[in-house]
């Protein structure tokens, strides 16, 4: 009696880990890939039915940009803002809409948006994001996944390009900070050497 309980519990331990989802929203470990973690299941073929609606063709520092995803409902999220080659995320996002929130991505606190719930979200829900106050490239694009439902969604689905206002500066604290950086180690071996 023992074993059959006992290989009873090991089926429907098999059958749990096959069904495991994130119904609140992406794993932290989405950030940088942006997969989600739905085992078995794959991306669905380019091109998405889905295409960004954004308000504004340029960024500049202090200015929010709404972002829109025109297409069939929805029932999950990913989105970023990133530039080309790179998995450093940029800006922030603002108080999130109904049922998404906020996802604490590695170094960026505040750098995504994803669902909260299975609830649909439409072409109506709209999210508010803060371009950068330093370190600004000259061009960013949202990118994002989106799932229709559990075992349909689209993977890297990017927007038309934005360019940083060329009237506005963008502070590059971070830049300075490598060049100061760099330059106390150069000193730092050159009293190497000479002493």
């Amino acid at each position: 009696m023992t074993q059959l309980n006992l290989s009873l519990l090991l089926v429907l331990m098999t059958f749990c880990a096959v069904s495991v989802s994130y119904p609140t929203g992406a794993p932290i470990s989405a950030c940088q890939t942006m997969k989600p973690v739905h085992t078995g299941v794959f991306p669905q073929p380019n091109p998405a039915p889905y295409i960004f609606k954004i308000n504004s063709s340029s960024y500049q520092p202090g200015k929010p940009i709404q972002v829109q995803i025109l297409g069939p409902a929805y029932r999950g999220i990913l989105l970023e803002s990133r530039t080309f080659a790179q998995t450093t995320l940029f800006g922030k996002w603002l108080q999130p809409p109904n049922n998404t929130r906020i996802l604490p991505c590695p170094k960026y606190p505040v750098g995504a948006i994803t669902h909260a719930n299975t609830n649909f979200k439409d072409q109506s829900t709209t999210y508010i994001w803060m371009p950068p106050e330093s370190s600004c490239p000259p061009v960013l694009f949202f990118i994002a996944t989106v799932a229709e439902s559990h075992d349909v969604y689209w993977l890297g689905i990017q927007s038309g390009i934005m360019y940083k206002n060329s009237s506005v500066t963008c502070s590059n604290s971070e830049i300075s900070q490598q060049a100061t950086l760099y330059l106390i180690m150069c000193i730092q071996f050159t009293m190497l050497l000479v002493f």
